[in-house]
C-alpha cells in the first residue's frame, strides 16, 4: 500500500472511531480521507475498492448498514445516535481496520 493511501486509511479509521465514540459525524466523502485521495479517480487505488471490487464503498458496512440506518432524503450522513447507527458504525470501523496491512515479520540478524 502506498504511504499516502495508508495515511488516508488511518485517517478514515480515526473518523469512524470518533463516530463510534459519539464525538464525530459522517459527512460522506467530505470528511473521508480515503475519498479525498481516491474518489476523483473512480476510487482506483482505494483499499476499499480493492477489497470489494466496487467503487463508492458499495458492498461494505457503509453502504449495507450505515446508509440504511441514517438515510434522510438523498443524504446518508449523520451521527451514530441510535442503536442501529452505533452498530453500523462499529461494523464500518471493523471493516476498515481489516484493510490495514498485516505486519511483516523481520528476520533478526545475529
Amino acid at each position: 500500500m502506498k504511504p499516502a493511501t495508508l495515511k488516508a486509511l488511518k485517517g478514515s479509521i480515526r473518523k469512524w472511531e470518533r463516530i463510534v465514540a459519539g464525538t464525530g459525524a459522517d459527512n460522506g466523502w467530505e470528511n473521508c480521507p480515503l475519498c479525498k485521495l481516491h474518489l476523483d479517480k473512480d476510487c482506483n487505488g482505494c483499499p476499499v475498492k480493492a477489497a470489494t471490487g466496487k467503487a463508492c464503498c458499495w458492498d461494505t458496512p457503509y453502504s449495507d448498514d450505515w446508509a440504511k440506518s441514517v438515510r434522510r432524503g438523498r443524504s446518508c450522513w449523520g451521527f451514530a445516535n441510535t442503536l442501529a447507527r452505533k452498530a453500523a458504525a462499529r461494523k464500518e470501523l471493523a471493516f476498515l481496520k481489516r484493510l490495514l496491512p498485516k505486519p511483516t515479520k523481520r528476520k533478526v540478524v545475529s
